[in-house]
């Protein structure tokens, strides 16, 4: 396919980019004209001259991936996806952030619509090109990732993370171009970035490229790219040097950075690229006949011969790690994930385990498959200290059908709060091995004590955060997150817990279940229709806290009374039951305590007391920990004999 043009015509598609863009942002009065009229020209030669892929079939495995980390940007990108034909409208364009629209105000994954992941917080994008470079290579594939960023992606830390690991393991399937335009919504750059970013990516071994006119000269932004795909052990940025909001009055100015023209402004751009200041969304026939024969062209060249490894076998996996039901020794749950995961990375080809630095305590290592630059067939990544990145890359790696499993302190999910939404706003498949789950974990003290990340966690839309009693909720929960679309946090404990043996890797699957219940009462079957009569009392407990609640049932406290304890591993799925369900387990006119050594603030949705620590830790032994923050038998049952129930 010749798909160098001539010079009217290359001028004409990027002018048509330009004012489509600013139609769109104009029409919506809302939007980023400033960026897609400086990154028009590097958005054209990118799909036009260098990429592969073919906008008829628009999932084939073999195609480049672009990315627009900065999404703000977007009108540009929808723009250019609607000329070369994928299932774009001019209505769609018009419709350009509005209800339910194909065109929000940032992009939201949709491969076949050419959005290849989610992006609008800084800096994400970038991490997620290098996560689909991880996951490109260890598939043996040969095509490129391309990011696209501005000033502000590099100013973000993750970029910093994630550009250093890249380098490390030297993803030359990895290009990044930057719109270097100098300027930010607070004005230019320098009020607070001076760094030598060129020197700092050389530092990080990366191929450093310069354009020093990105406005015009199509053919240096081609040449440079050429060269970047030619790279032998290095990822490429491009510093491609724009001129911000080109073309219009306030060119090179913050002013045009994220409001709309104006109508007056609007038209004297159109005027400066000749075009009709009275026609809106026009497309040029000659532009309209080039992108129809570039389509046809694309199909009759595409080539799928790729062939990618064994996709996983989710169910005959879960079927395999159902090993752990009624074992008889004890483990801190971090520990028997530590078995269950070895065994799920043998059956799954398609698996990267990691760790931000702290396999040996997370539990996470997998023997003998170590991920590095000279080879990406292992299983086991070391991410280094960098959880925020970490997450991020696992974003980008779920996209390729990989199953990232990545792994920190509970505690630190502070730095992976970003990547963590994301993932639950896209649905991608990311499991979080989040272990040292409470105080219990002891002398290093309340910096590394989560206190609020479980109600963190469970406020994120479409996460299942799940927080095991024992081995056989353990096996139950990693189940839940192979077969979940979406992300998963898995909380696992640093001590060892008892196995309670009444515990169900079934019924745990309902998110909530009785688990126990005193020898008064014989045990009601949770998914039977029995009414609930004579309970005086429901325990509801998560992880460590299980076993505890189940001792309180059985002091002599409670002996004449009727004690239920309900495990509530993930209040996620629990929300999901019937109404019927609902009413069984936790049934309205019996008085309900929460025990949980966290946060109390989501448990009133579910209980009518609660029983957890709403003020941060302290350093101290495990034992005294527990007796400081009343969770013994004792003072649990000293709390609940106050309440007069």
């Amino acid at each position: 396919m010749n798909t160098k043009l001539n010079a009217e015509l290359n001028t004409k598609i990027i002018n048509t980019l330009r004012i489509l863009s600013v139609d769109m942002v104009q029409k919506s009065n809302s939007g980023h004209p400033g960026m897609p009229l400086g990154c028009a020209p590097m958005m054209f030669v990118l799909w036009c001259r260098i990429m592969a892929f073919d906008p008829s079939c628009p999932l084939l495995k073999s195609r480049d991936r672009f990315i627009l980390s900065n999404g703000h940007g977007c009108a540009l990108l929808y723009s250019m996806l609607y000329l070369l034909g994928y299932n774009y409208s001019i209505d769609d364009l018009k419709k350009f952030r509005q209800l339910c629209s194909i065109t929000p105000g940032h992009p939201e994954i949709n491969a076949a619509l050419g959005i290849e992941v989610s992006t609008g917080p800084l800096g994400q994008g970038i991490a997620n090109g290098v996560g689909m470079a991880i996951s490109s290579k260890k598939l043996g594939l040969k095509n490129h990732i391309y990011v696209m960023c501005g000033d502000g992606c590099l100013m973000e830390g993750v970029s910093y993370e994630s550009a250093s690991f890249a380098g490390h393991l030297k993803l030359n399937n990895l290009i990044i171009l930057y719109d270097d335009n100098g300027i930010t919504i607070d004005g230019k750059t320098d009020i607070t970035f001076t760094e030598n970013t060129r020197e700092r990516f050389k530092a990080m071994h990366w191929n450093v490229l310069e354009v020093s006119n990105g406005d015009t000269d199509i053919e240096d932004i081609y040449e440079k790219l050429l060269l970047a795909k030619k790279s032998l052990d290095k990822p490429s940025i491009l510093f491609v040097k724009t001129t911000i909001g080109y073309g219009c009055v306030n060119a090179g100015k913050s002013s045009v950075h994220g409001a709309p023209l104006g109508t007056i402004a609007t038209e004297q751009l159109k005027e400066y690229f000749h075009f009709n200041k009275e026609e809106h969304f026009f497309v040029d026939e000659e532009v309209q006949e080039y992108f129809i024969n570039f389509k046809k062209e694309k199909g009759r060249g595409r080539e799928e011969n790729v062939k990618i490894s064994i996709e996983n076998d989710i169910e005959y996996v879960v079927n395999e790690i159902k090993y752990f039901k009624n074992c008889d020794n004890p483990y801190a749950t971090r520990d028997s994930s530590h078995i269950i995961l070895n065994k799920i990375a043998k059956l799954l080809p398609n698996i990267i385990v990691g760790s931000a630095d702290l396999a040996e305590s997370n539990k996470t290592m997998i023997a003998n498959s170590m991920i590095d630059a000279t080879n990406f067939n292992g299983k086991y990544l070391n991410y280094g200290v960098r959880e925020h990145a970490m997450a991020s890359i696992a974003n980008g790696i779920s996209t390729y059908g990989i199953i990232p499993v990545v792994s920190t302190f509970l505690v630190f999910i502070t730095y992976c709060l970003a990547p963590i939404r994301m993932a639950g706003l896209s649905k991608h498949k990311v499991i979080y091995v989040l272990t040292h789950d409470s105080i219990f974990l002891g002398e290093d003290g309340p910096t590394h004590q989560p206190i609020e990340s479980l109600t963190v966690l469970r406020s994120i839309p479409n996460v299942l955060t799940i927080r095991p009693c024992d081995t056989t909720e353990m096996s139950g929960a990693y189940q839940i997150a192979l077969q979940y679309n979406g992300p998963t946090a898995l909380i696992l404990s640093r001590q060892v817990l008892p196995n309670v043996y009444t515990s169900c890797m079934d019924k745990m699957k309902k998110g909530a279940y009785t688990v126990y219940e005193s020898k008064s009462t014989p045990l009601i079957n949770p998914i039977s229709n029995k009414k609930n009569k004579n309970l005086d009392l429901i325990l509801v407990a998560t992880g460590s806290e299980v076993s505890l609640a189940i001792e309180v049932s059985n002091s002599t406290l409670f002996e004449n009374k009727n004690i239920r304890v309900v495990s509530m591993p993930c209040c996620e799925l629990y929300d999901l039951q019937t109404d019927e369900y609902k009413e069984i387990i936790l049934p309205k006119n019996v008085t309900k305590i929460s025990i949980e050594a966290g946060a109390t603030l989501g448990w009133y949705k579910y209980v009518n007391y609660t029983y957890g620590i709403d003020c941060f830790g302290e350093s101290g032994k495990m034992n005294d920990l527990k007796d400081h923050f009343g969770f013994t038998v004792e003072k649990v049952c000293a709390f609940i004999e106050k309440l007069s129930i």
